[in-house]
């Protein structure tokens, strides 16, 4: 039975190999016309070129600033996720704002043909910017960018772009958390001033007025009224001076965090005009040409034999 099964095997094997020598003009022909074919439609493709450029996120001081980066954000019309140093940043670049800004930096509404239309919308040029981002990879502190678009001037440009466009929102989100803290404290001082004066007027004034000017501690340890009210004078007094000692120290540290314009990160590798496209692929397009090619010609071969001995029926 096993030595049967074999034979079996080996007459089957040996008409596989007549029908593939039967037809081996049809097969080579039809892998030769899709090679072909592929290849044609890959030359006909307009070429894509790819510009990279590499960003170091720094760790450390800007650790702090940057976990509230989503936060500030907001603040510019930015929506991002609470994900991390790392993702807030590949959130923005990927952002709406971030592209709208590498239109404008770069007047990509005057260099690339069809955008000057004034039927075009700026969301629409952020949004079609946009697309030429591929999605950022990070590895480590590591973020790479890659822009793809058929100029090849233009896309090494337009990575940078993204680059100069993230440093940009950056300052500007961490200048506006600043600026904001610097006038709500400078709104407040005035008020924490008034306050401080009233309550040393008041304290001075309780002072002049107790028996034979006695001094606060003296008045305090008398007990009965006078003690109460002077405890109670003292404690304002001592708050208004905490509030005030603290709002001081508050805005001093903020006008220095308004001077900053330090990103946490920099850039490692800028892109550079690239030489030759990334895209279409003409050989690795016309290799699975050949194989589909081969393929479909083989299956064709049999189909052709089973239609041959069937009688065609």
């Amino acid at each position: 039975m096993v030595q049967q099964q074999v034979y079996d095997d080996e007459i089957d094997l040996r008409e596989y190999i007549e029908v593939i020598l039967k037809h081996w003009k049809l097969i080579i022909l039809v892998t030769i016309l899709m090679g072909a074919a592929a290849m044609a439609f890959s030359y006909s493709q307009k070429p894509i070129y790819e510009a990279k450029t590499t960003i170091l996120v720094r760790s450390g001081g800007s650790s702090s600033n940057m976990s509230q980066f989503a936060g500030l954000a907001g603040l510019a019309g930015i929506s991002l996720p609470s994900a991390g140093s790392m993702g807030d940043i590949t959130e923005l670049i990927q952002s709406k704002a971030v592209a709208a800004k590498v239109v404008e930096d770069l007047k990509l509404r005057e260099r690339i043909k069809g955008w000057d239309d004034p039927r075009v919308e700026d969301v629409q040029l952020a949004a079609a910017v946009s697309g030429m981002l591929k999605k950022p990879k990070t590895s480590g502190n590591i973020v790479e960018l890659k822009v793809e678009y058929t100029d090849p001037k233009l896309t090494a440009e337009i990575a940078n772009g993204f680059a100069a466009a993230l440093s940009y929102y950056f300052n500007k989100l961490n200048f506006t958390e600043a600026l904001l803290k610097k006038e709500y404290i400078e709104s407040q001082l005035p008020r924490v001033e008034s306050e401080l004066m009233t309550a040393e007027q008041r304290m001075k004034k309780f002072t002049l007025l107790s028996p034979r000017g006695a001094s606060a501690s003296t008045l305090n340890l008398m007990g009965g009224s006078q003690g109460i009210e002077v405890a109670r004078l003292t404690r304002e007094l001592d708050i208004q001076n905490t509030v005030y000692s603290m709002l001081r120290k508050e805005y001093e540290t903020v006008k220095l965090e308004e001077s900053k314009e330090i990103p946490p990160f920099s850039v490692v590798d800028e892109a550079v005009v690239p030489i030759a496209p990334s895209k279409p692929k003409v050989k690795l397009n016309t290799m699975i040409g050949l194989v589909l090619g081969l393929f479909s010609g083989t299956f064709l071969a049999f189909f052709m034999e089973y239609w041959e001995k069937s009688g065609g029926k």
